[in-house]
């Protein structure tokens, strides 16, 4: 199909396309602004290191590579915030209903490069929950800081401080309903298209199953010509016989 054929097939059928485009935007754009409120809780800690008053003095890195193992240690803390090790005990003690893959996907935690903070996001239907999530996180966050060992090479213990606790958020994360009906009007219109190029292409008064069997019958035809069928006794080896009709019917004229 050219270009002009393809124009000519979409602005015959125009009033398709423009009715999914338009059906599924609206479609889409109402199930986002129908869903139900998600609040957004958000708490930040500060990982600082300090050497232990009971343990003996030991040598100190260079500063370059003092930084590295303190990032190292940040962001392990950082990836650890929606793993069970965290989750679960989180879980036992505020008696959610989710599981721990359930509420992995509910917490975003971050770590700014050259930086010993780490941020953390709790979303939830409820703002108390979300609230509570969060706090609940930072403490367990620090009780795992208490139990490790320093860093090793480093001789420096790291310490979790709260620095923004988490609050119940007073309303909801606002609903971008525009770009949800963007989308689905996006995906509304390439159905569309198809739906016209799917009639254009079929015959009038023609079943499916009958352009179907066109259709496999002109794939057939391009075939290459020098297919040939393998005899049965030695394989790899041709007899010379030509395996696809429509290619005999061509060499015999």
């Amino acid at each position: 199909m050219d270009l002009a054929h393809f124009r000519d097939t979409i602005g015959r059928r125009w009033p398709i396309v423009l009715a999914l485009t338009l059906l599924c935007g609206a479609f889409t754009g109402v199930l986002a602004e129908r869903r139900p409120p998600v609040y957004r809780a958000e708490t930040q800690m500060l990982v600082t290191f300090a050497a232990e008053k009971s343990a003996e003095p030991q040598p100190r890195p260079p500063a370059d590579e003092a930084g590295r193992l303190m990032q190292r240690r940040v962001k392990t803390y950082a990836t650890m915030m929606n793993t069970p090790r965290l989750t679960r005990p989180v879980i036992d003690s505020l008696g959610l209903p989710y599981t721990t893959d359930d509420l992995a996907g509910r917490v975003v935690a971050s770590s700014a490069v050259d930086s010993l903070a780490i941020d953390v996001a709790v979303t939830d239907r409820s703002a108390g929950t979300a609230a509570a999530i969060a706090a609940a996180l930072a403490a367990e966050l620090q009780r795992i800081a208490e139990r490790d060992l320093p860093p090793a090479g480093l001789g420096l213990k790291a310490h979790v401080a709260v620095v923004r606790a988490a609050a119940p958020p007073p309303r909801p994360e606002p609903v971008r309903w525009q770009w949800y009906a963007l989308g689905g009007a996006l995906g509304g219109l390439a159905v569309g298209v198809g739906v016209a190029l799917v009639l254009g292409y079929r015959r009038a008064g023609t079943p499916v199953s009958a352009d179907v069997r066109a259709l496999w019958a002109t794939v057939a035809r391009r075939r290459p010509a020098d297919a040939v069928a393998e005899p049965a006794g030695v394989p790899g080896q041709s007899d010379g016989r030509v395996s696809n009709a429509s290619v005999k019917e061509r060499q015999a004229s």
